[in-house]
This record gives structure tokens, C-alpha cells and sequence, in this order.
């Protein structure tokens, strides 16, 4: 009895070493850090501190009690494939980078359904977003059931407008120009208004090719025309939305796996629609801010279409959003699901 006494009393002291050893070294080895890597530029809406993933790390570090840093690596820290708008799914999905900023459209066929906000169909990033991330959880966003990646948020940007380096104030005179273009259905747009699509140029690369003439001028966000200087090269505005992109954020899965249930609660908690709500506000919040100081610049003609114009316009673009619901019986029912989804999101912002 004595023998087996003085062995539990052994045992039980040998487990409590371990267990003060396996505590001293998980303290020792101290939290886990993820590398957030985008090709952005330093001091953006997506890698200052005070911006959308700025906000984010630091809510899931407070939640995670410390157990997770995230570091912002903006401008291509990474590499050469770092710094390619196309290429950032795949650092994250080969382990390389834990969290990338990801535009879907550039990677073609892997993300399908995206194309819908390619079409000139929402008003806002918070009813974009919200919508496109509503109708993700309906199982209607293909390709986003990947398994080797955990979505942190969708977004969709605020509407494009059309910058220029010469005025354009009526369709025609957008005949012969060169545009730059991001996704399919953008370039359709581009196509059906009577201008040239390019699609080999990306948006990184926008500003240097107006300046040197390679194109004429590219429709993005009033935030992007000044994130990727193409204010520099542009001094002609047109106020009509010529559709939008998608964006993602995509965390590698089997890191997510390997963190602690705190940990992954943590970034639970701020992920998903939590995030999407965030980004959303933030992201038209400085898009307004972007487009007043841009109407304010004296430098800059900031037009919007009559009446009489604009419908032309629309009605051009109208014939693509015809042609995708066409196309096949899949768009057709998502574009169901879509006006409907829109319709509650709307009602749910307040919007008209």
C-alpha cells in the first residue's frame, strides 16, 4: 500500500512538472504572429493602423487576450509575387503569407459569380458588401467553399467612375480611347460605351500608362484614383457607375487550424459579416471624403451627366447586364437571388 502511495505521490508530481514545463515553454514561445501581405501601399484604408485591417488586429488581438499579432507587410514586402495584383491568393494558399488582400477577378474562372458586381448594379461598399456576403452564406458565390482558405471578409468597392486625362462629356467622345479595364464584365462596359478595353494592364500599373499614353484613362473609385495616383495622370472626372469589384481576405486555413479555440474565437468573432459591416462604412466613409476633395480641386473637372446624356450612357451599359442574365441559367437565377438579397440590404441601410 506504501509502494503504490509513494508511486501515485511520484506520478502525480511528474504530471505537474510536465505540466509546469509544457506552460513555461507555450509562455516562452509567446503569441502567434500573422503576416498580413498585400500588395497595397503603406498608409492605405487597408494597412494603416486606423484602417479596416488595423482595426480588425486589433480587435482579434484584445479578443485573443495576446495569443495572436497580426503584422501589416504593405507595397509588396513579399516579393515580386508580392507585389502582383494577380498573384496574391496563391502566398496564402501555399503558406508563404497568412492573410492576403485578394481581387477575385484576377484570377479568372476560379471565382465566377463575382462578374454580377462587375455590372453597374450597386450604389455603396456597405450595400455591396453586405449583399455580396449575404448571398456567399446562400451558397450562391462559387468558389468561396475552398477549404484551403479561411475568409476573414468580402467587399465590394464603392461604384467606378470614369477618370480621364482628356474631357469626355458625351458618349461619342469616348470613341477611340483607350481604357483601362479590371475584370470581364468591366471591360464589356467599356466596349458597349464605344471605347477600347485594356485589360494587360493592372491597376497598379494604371497611373504610369495614362502618362505615357498606353491608355487614356481607367473607371475605378474616387478612393483608388488617388490609392494608386491616378490623379497624377488625370484631371477629367465622369460621375456614372460603371460597376465595381470584389475584394476578399483570405486567411490560409491550415494556419487558422493550428491556433489555439481561443484564438480562432477570437477571429470568429470579428470576421464575417462583423468585418464586412466595418469595412463596408470605413470604405465609403473615406471614398466621400476622397471624392469631396477631388470636386474641390480647381485643377479638375468633376462633371455629372444630364438627364438627357446619362441615359444614353445606361442604356448602353444596360445591354450588358441584359447579356449576362443571358447567358446562362445561372446568372439568371442568381441575379433573382441578387435583386432580392439587395432589396433587404437596402431596407436594412436605410436607402431609398
Amino acid at each position: 500500500m506504501q509502494r503504490r502511495q509513494l508511486m501515485g505521490a511520484v506520478l502525480a508530481a511528474a504530471t505537474a512538472c510536465a505540466g509546469l514545463i509544457g506552460a513555461s515553454a507555450a509562455h516562452a514561445q509567446g503569441p502567434v504572429t500573422l503576416r498580413y501581405a498585400t500588395f497595397l501601399p503603406p498608409g492605405g484604408l487597408f494597412t494603416k493602423d486606423d484602417g479596416v485591417m488595423g482595426r480588425w488586429a486589433k480587435s482579434v488581438e484584445e479578443a485573443s487576450g495576446g495569443e495572436v499579432k497580426i503584422q501589416i507587410l504593405p507595397g509588396g514586402t513579399l516579393g515580386a509575387a508580392g507585389r502582383n495584383p494577380g498573384a496574391q491568393l496563391k502566398p496564402v494558399t501555399d503558406g508563404i503569407a497568412d492573410i492576403a488582400f485578394v481581387i477575385p477577378s484576377t484570377t479568372p474562372g476560379s471565382f465566377p459569380d463575382d462578374n454580377l458586381f462587375g455590372l453597374p448594379v450597386s450604389e455603396s461598399a456597405a450595400e455591396g458588401s453586405l449583399t455580396f456576403w449575404k448571398l456567399h452564406e446562400q451558397g450562391l458565390m462559387r468558389g468561396y467553399d475552398d477549404k484551403s482558405f479561411y475568409i476573414i471578409g468580402l467587399l465590394v468597392n464603392p461604384p467606378n467612375v470614369l477618370h480621364t486625362k482628356g474631357p469626355v462629356k458625351k458618349v461619342e467622345d469616348l470613341r477611340g480611347l483607350r481604357l483601362q479595364a479590371s475584370g470581364a464584365e468591366q471591360q464589356e462596359l467599356i466596349r458597349a460605351l464605344g471605347a477600347t478595353p485594356v485589360g494587360t494592364v493592372s491597376v497598379r500599373e494604371a497611373a504610369e500608362a495614362i502618362s505615357r499614353g498606353v491608355v487614356d484613362g481607367t473607371p475605378k473609385d474616387w478612393l483608388a484614383l488617388h490609392s494608386f495616383r491616378i490623379a497624377d495622370a488625370t484631371a477629367h472626372h465622369v460621375n456614372i457607375h460603371m460597376g465595381a469589384s470584389t475584394i476578399m481576405f483570405a486567411l490560409n486555413r491550415a494556419k487558422y487550424d493550428s491556433l489555439s479555440p481561443k484564438a480562432r474565437a477570437a477571429i470568429d468573432r470579428f470576421s464575417g459579416e462583423p468585418f464586412v459591416r466595418m469595412a463596408g462604412k470605413l470604405f465609403d466613409e473615406y471614398t466621400d471624403a476622397k471624392h469631396k476633395e477631388t470636386v474641390d480641386d480647381k485643377k479638375r473637372q468633376v462633371i455629372t451627366l444630364p438627364p438627357e446624356e446619362r441615359a444614353r450612357w445606361d442604356q448602353a451599359m444596360g445591354t450588358v447586364v441584359q447579356d449576362w442574365r443571358q447567358r446562362d441559367a445561372t446568372n439568371e437565377r442568381l441575379w433573382q437571388a441578387f435583386t432580392k438579397t439587395r432589396a433587404q440590404v437596402r431596407g436594412e441601410l436605410g436607402m431609398k
